[in-house]
């Protein structure tokens, strides 16, 4: 058994089960995914827009913030070299 993050209520922890007081697909709010910032990389919620520990984006990038992330590990990579 586990909790529904929303409402609290003792709810099953099978794969698919949604909680009966509140509705919430709770396999999918325990969902879990890694930071993509390479310096964090923590198993946060798949649920959130943004990373508790580092506050990166989670979600909805654009093409831009591809770029920015690629320039960081970049850099990061020949910095290290050094």
């Amino acid at each position: 058994m586990t909790k529904c993050p929303r409402c609290g209520k003792e709810v099953s922890s099978r794969p698919g089960t949604i909680c009966p007081r509140c509705g919430l697909k709770v396999y999918e709010a325990n969902e879990k995914i890694r930071c993509p910032e390479p310096n964090c990389k923590a198993l946060v919620s798949k649920k959130l827009e943004y990373c508790p520990k580092c506050g990166c984006k989670l979600k909805n990038y654009n093409f831009s913030d591809f770029i920015k992330m690629a320039r960081c590990k970049i850099d990061e990579s020949l910095n290290q070299k050094e």
